[in-house]
């Protein structure tokens, strides 16, 4: 399961997982403001904003050259784009500096409850191998092509459409960024649309992909279990399922799944 469906809006599990690892924290370290020590309570809240914003800045510096481009981009936390590592060092470090040192081993209570609960979630999601789906789509000119086909490269396969804001954001990074990548393959499989809404959006926006193909009656969701859009699906070269992303991509996180792929 991707996402955490809620009438039209489909949630990242990945979000909702950490969401909750840190409210068990959260819940732990209030529980034990109540029984040892108040200062436990704002503890909690304030290194969890600390670590949130030691992960972000972490990811950030890691990518500085993408983010200069753009600095701006910075803020947009919703395309994820956060360091775990940088996240727990800002954290402890805030925690070694504002608590005593007889409230550490509460605090690495609350932390551990955290953790057991993202373990937990980690143990629990392994996913099934899930290779290239074989179907049979059409590009924009008509020309059948089989996804099987794409086997032999590393492939990105964007599911989006015209209608969704996301996807109008990304695709221009998305379609640079495949021009400086030519080792590997990227596909973008427009969902439920026909060819004159699809050549009439490219067009407007100036942006010519070697490889957008139309899935008008959304068999690619179905095969591969979309529940939102857009989705991005990386396979290395036996055309094996090695990462999917929902939601807009950064630069700099699409960047990061292209190393993964290599």
């Amino acid at each position: 399961m991707d996402a955490l469906q809620l009438g039209p809006f489909a949630i990242p599990w990945a979000r909702v997982q950490v969401a909750l690892a840190l409210l068990a924290g959260v819940v732990v370290a209030e529980a034990l403001a109540r029984k040892v020590d108040k200062r436990l309570a704002p503890w909690a809240y304030n290194a969890l904003l600390v670590g949130l914003l030691g992960a972000r800045l972490g990811f950030v510096l890691e990518n500085l050259s993408v983010y200069a481009r753009d600095p701006l981009s910075v803020l947009y936390v919703w395309q994820g784009g956060f360091d775990p590592l940088w996240g727990i060092l800002a954290s402890g470090g805030y925690t070694l500096m504002v608590l005593p040192k007889h409230l550490w081993r509460y605090a690495l209570v609350a932390a551990l409850a955290a953790g057991l609960v993202a373990g937990l979630f980690l143990r629990g999601g392994a996913r099934q191998e899930v290779g290239l789906p074989a179907l049979t789509l059409t590009t924009l000119g008509g020309t059948s092509v089989n996804l099987k086909d794409f086997r032999g490269k590393p492939l990105v396969l964007n599911a989006w459409a015209t209608w969704c804001p996301p996807c109008r954001r990304e695709l221009p990074m998305m379609v640079r960024v495949s021009r400086e990548n030519p080792e590997v393959r990227f596909a973008f499989v427009s969902q439920g649309e026909g060819p004159a809404v699809v050549r009439s959006f490219l067009e407007q926006e100036g942006l010519a992909a070697d490889w957008v193909l139309l899935d008008p009656e959304t068999r690619l969701s179905q095969a591969l279990g979309v529940q939102g859009l857009p989705t991005t699906f990386f396979f290395d070269g036996e055309g094996r399922l090695v990462a999917r992303h929902l939601g807009e991509l950064s630069e700099a996180l699409l960047l990061g799944y292209l190393r993964v792929l290599r």
